[in-house]
């Protein structure tokens, strides 16, 4: 990742921009995939102002902070920054669902503890498909096994997210 910091009105010594891209990478070092980041000095009349602008593969994040103190701006910037980091990660972290968490934790490790899996036994019993949609009907379940009469192999009916039904059938 590359840091880029430039300054208006003011110059930076070396060895503050050396200690300015260390600390913008750490903080950068805690986003997914960082590109880039671009950092704005700025200095006015009587304040000074720190923009950040971290640049990530599906995300930007920005923090721009204005104090009477240049190491102060930049302090609340990066404080700014890293708090959005945090959101972030805690959003990425929250947002993926339970079950790959299970499944991980049983592929990965032989020992530890299968999900609870609900074993359900039905008579698989013949019947055409018009049947088994007015079964899966009164059942207001999300998928319904029968046997075919028709072909005598058997079948699921299932619901489709946007209505109706889909049914699954066995080829040889």
């Amino acid at each position: 990742m590359q840091v880029l910091i430039s300054a208006r009105g003011l110059t930076i010594s070396a060895s503050y921009r050396a200690r300015l891209q260390e600390r913008v990478e750490k903080a950068a070092g805690r986003v997914p995939k960082p590109i880039e980041a671009r950092v704005m000095l700025t200095r006015e009349r009587n304040r000074r102002t720190a923009a950040i602008t971290l640049l990530a593969k599906h995300h930007t994040l920005r923090s721009e902070e204005t104090a009477l103190d240049l190491a102060a701006a930049v302090d609340a910037a990066l404080a700014a920054l890293t708090r959005q980091v945090r959101q972030l990660k805690d959003r990425i972290r929250g947002h993926k669902p339970a079950v790959r968490k299970a499944l991980a934790s049983v592929d990965g490790d032989a020992d530890a503890a299968a999900p609870a899996i609900e074993v359900r036994q039905v008579p698989v019993k013949p019947m055409s498909v018009e049947e088994a949609v007015e079964q899966i009907g009164l059942d207001r379940e999300p998928f319904f096994a029968f046997t075919n009469a028709g072909t005598g192999s058997v079948n699921i009916l299932y619901r489709r997210r946007g209505g109706g039904f889909g049914l699954i059938e066995p080829v040889a």
